[in-house]
């Protein structure tokens, strides 16, 4: 009898536990299911999944190990039908990264080990967040530094100060900035086989070049990130553009969340660079918040809630995902369409159009927040169900009340205007509450603050704006217009805007 450990498309990687201690007579499993082949994803997603998958395949066996490498209709047929061909004592696997995955394999009678994709235990986590009062991510990312010891002399923030955040929000420069060309690498035969197949069944654009699908393309993109992009991303990384759609992000999220890089090295690659000289400390402390602060921030809160976080909905938003959205389609708005499309285009936008744009919208719109996470997991190449939980419910719509952000991350078109030229083309002006050519984000903004939800009305750090929105004298004309701009930043042509 064999043993067996199975890989899921997102543990993409020989390089942790507990492959150096797996015996090549340890079958390897893959499988494919088809609810990846059908279900509505980005056809980019979808390539990016299937390719990087069939790799890492080849890969694994040119170490000597057997792959069985199955099509299945879903995981549990798949290794069904594995176990009644290998008779395998035991099937184990890396822990999944998400609890509805965790739940389908406990079921299915797999092994489970410690996942060994983060910096940060589940324990060690729940240790850092118990207690009387929940850290915020701000005292768990200063507690990393410490206890990774990163960034940190005798005990005291290099530079002597935890972030950079002032340094680290500029707006877009008015010329429109050059940026670094991204990451690419041309598809070989088999990459332009499987966006073929996908080109009739799969909504979005192909952009599969710009995205590792092996890990060798993992670590020539991290090169390539230290080398040419690192540098510039501090000042600019809250700023926006209709031209560009990657600015000076590096975009390694995707070849983290595939399990194709770990953190580790990503954070001794960035730390390496600042003392190299090569960048400067604003841009690297910044990026490393997003490696050891927010992203082991939001793993560590996925493992620990249950599947009752998900229907949370502290705004009782109900509003239906847009049609318009859902096929990103040409909206009036021009940061919604410039959103819009870099996602359909790319399967990606930067953390600004996904947390000050679109469920900026949402939120202002009230569309329930559930649909809204989910089209995003299954649109964005590195979506997934842990990751967008706390991005989406969490920080994006304020569905949880409280329990991931201190308050709602809603804008108008003031931010906008400041941050990015996405105002530049739009017929709606952002200065505008109200009448013909008011922009939508900015009437619902005030209006946000006027229709009374519990959860506005009792959230402190939101009473300078609850105030001044009561304050206004043209409080009533902003909520008769609240129809209109809801219907709108939901893409509805009928709307007159004129």
């Amino acid at each position: 009898m064999t043993e067996s450990f199975f890989i899921l498309g997102d543990q993409l990687s020989t390089e942790v536990t507990p492959w150096a201690t797996l015996s090549t007579s340890t079958v390897i499993v893959m499988i494919e299911s088809d609810v990846l082949l059908t279900a509505p994803r980005h056809r980019t997603r979808t390539a990016l999944y299937l390719a990087a998958m069939r790799a890492f395949a080849e890969d694994v066996r040119s170490l000597g190990f057997e792959v069985d490498y199955r099509m299945a209709r879903n995981f549990t047929e798949g290794l069904t039908a594995h176990r009644a061909a290998y008779t395998p004592s035991v099937i184990r696997m890396n822990h999944p990264r998400g609890r509805r995955a965790t739940a389908l394999f406990q079921r299915l009678n797999v092994e489970m080990l410690d996942d060994p994709f983060y910096l940060t235990s589940v324990e060690e986590f729940r240790r850092m967040v118990s207690g009387p009062r929940v850290p915020t991510m701000e005292k768990f990312y200063r507690n990393q530094r410490q206890r990774l010891d990163v960034l940190m002399v005798d005990g005291e923030p290099v530079g002597d100060r935890w972030n950079y955040d002032e340094e680290n929000r500029l707006p877009l420069p008015k010329n429109g900035g050059e940026w670094p060309t991204p990451w690419s690498r041309p598809l070989n035969s088999a990459e332009e086989e499987i966006v073929r197949q996908l080109e009739k069944t799969h909504p979005g654009g192909d952009a599969l070049e710009f995205w590792p699908r092996n890990r060798a393309d993992a670590l020539d993109q991290l090169a390539d990130a230290m080398t040419r992009i690192i540098a510039h991303f501090g000042p600019y990384e809250d700023a926006a553009s209709a031209e560009n759609w990657h600015l000076a992000h590096t975009r390694l999220s995707v070849a983290l969340n595939l399990g194709l890089l770990h953190p580790r090295e990503v954070l001794k690659a960035a730390i390496t660079t600042f003392e190299n000289g090569l960048a400067p400390l604003a841009s690297v402390e910044g990026f490393v918040r997003q490696i050891i602060g927010w992203r082991e921030w939001v793993w560590g809160w996925h493992q620990l809630r249950t599947d009752e976080y998900r229907s949370l909905n502290s705004l009782r938003a109900t509003n239906p995902l847009p049609l318009t959205w859902r096929t990103f389609g040409a909206h009036k708005m021009s940061c919604m369409n410039h959103t819009l499309g870099h996602l359909r285009d790319y399967g990606w936008t930067h953390h600004i159009e996904r947390l000050m744009v679109l469920t900026n919208a949402a939120t202002l719109a009230g569309i329930e927040p559930l649909a809204l996470n989910d089209w995003m997991a299954e649109n964005f190449v590195d979506g997934a169900e842990w990751v967008m939980e706390a991005n989406v419910l969490g920080m994006g719509t304020f569905a949880d009340g409280g329990l991931t952000s201190t308050k709602p991350y809603v804008a108008g078109g003031n931010y906008m205007k400041k941050m990015t030229n996405f105002c530049r083309d739009c017929e709606f002006l952002p200065t505008e509450r109200i009448g013909p050519r008011a922009c939508p984000l900015t009437n619902a903004y005030w209006n946000f603050f006027l229709d009374g939800k519990e959860a506005i009305a009792t959230n402190h750090r939101l009473a300078p704006q609850r105030r001044a929105a009561e304050q206004r004298p043209d409080r009533v004309e902003i909520q008769l217009g609240s129809t209109r701009s809801r219907r709108i930043i939901a893409g509805d042509g009928d709307v007159p805007v004129s």
